[in-house]
């Protein structure tokens, strides 16, 4: 995964940092050959706080208004396009690394999908995606943009294939409460009802895929791109990387249960939710 063909580092690529990280760095640059040498100075002329400041140069915090940006740009001349563009990406709830596979998934023709611990984001309620990022820790705000990234993604059901692989358990893995998770099987239900949409369920007791999650989005052109779920997410394009995902893949679908097994029992997770509320 370290070839030429390999489209996305891993997550948080540690030279070059996250685009908030990025947008932070240079804003403390363009301060310093302002001639500001402290965030107080900075302040001072733009009128606001040294918190306010502080919180710009800060990767933790949230992104930069627009208005602060062209302020603090024409203060000390940084280039403001380049600023806004990073905000721009930075506001995007979309990691960078994510970037190369959520372009292919977007003009895809075929989307595939394994995942044994969770419901894949493509099928994934709001209130599902939302307690699974506050479970990883994030701020308010960037959950905020997380779901609304993920669920941006989601415009694709309906215009192309889609085949999702869930283990059984994902169904009975409680998220947030049961009535997060009630909801979650009956999205799954719909989703599973359309043409388009086959969902298969990985029937209790079999122990494939344990090797982790993965996504294949194939174009119009049979280029494929494939991501990796992991500890460190990578998004890659090498040809024995994909030909060895899309072999797990088929073997996983074809010992997975039938669409209207899969829909039974989706529907009896349902209701076995349903009973807990």
């Amino acid at each position: 995964m370290t070839t030429g063909h390999t489209v996305a580092c891993q997550r948080g690529c540690a030279h070059v940092g996250t685009v908030r990280e990025q947008l932070a760095t240079a804003l403390k640059e363009a301060r310093l050959a302002g001639g500001f040498d402290s965030q107080g100075k900075l302040a001072t002329r733009l009128h606001v706080s040294r918190a306010v400041v502080n919180k710009a140069e800060s990767a933790n915090q949230a992104v930069p208004s627009d208005a602060l940006l062209m302020a603090w740009a024409e203060t000390t001349g940084a280039d403001l396009a380049g600023l806004l563009n990073l905000a721009q990406r930075a506001k995007s709830g979309t990691p960078e690394w994510f970037l190369p596979f959520k372009a292919r998934e977007a003009g895809a023709s075929i989307l595939r999908y394994w995942s044994p611990l969770v419901v894949p984001g493509i099928g994934q309620t709001t209130a599902y995606m939302r307690a699974l990022f506050n479970d990883e820790g994030h701020p308010v705000d960037k959950v905020d943009e997380l779901t609304a990234a993920r669920l941006d993604r989601q415009s694709v059901i309906g215009r192309v294939p889609i085949t999702m692989i869930i283990g059984h358990h994902v169904l009975y893995r409680l998220v947030a409460s049961p009535t997060v998770m009630a909801a979650q099987c009956s999205h799954l239900t719909r989703l599973a009802e359309q043409s388009g949409v086959a969902v298969h369920v990985l029937p209790e007791g079999l122990n494939m895929g344990v090797y982790g999650a993965f996504q294949i989005a194939t174009g119009d052109d049979g280029a494929a791109t494939v991501l990796m779920e992991g500890v460190e997410d990578i998004t890659s394009t090498e040809p024995g990387l994909l030909s060895k995902a899309s072999v797990a893949f088929e073997r996983l679908l074809g010992a997975a249960a039938p669409r209207g097994d899969s829909l039974g029992t989706i529907r009896t997770a349902e209701g076995s939710w349903k009973s807990q509320v």
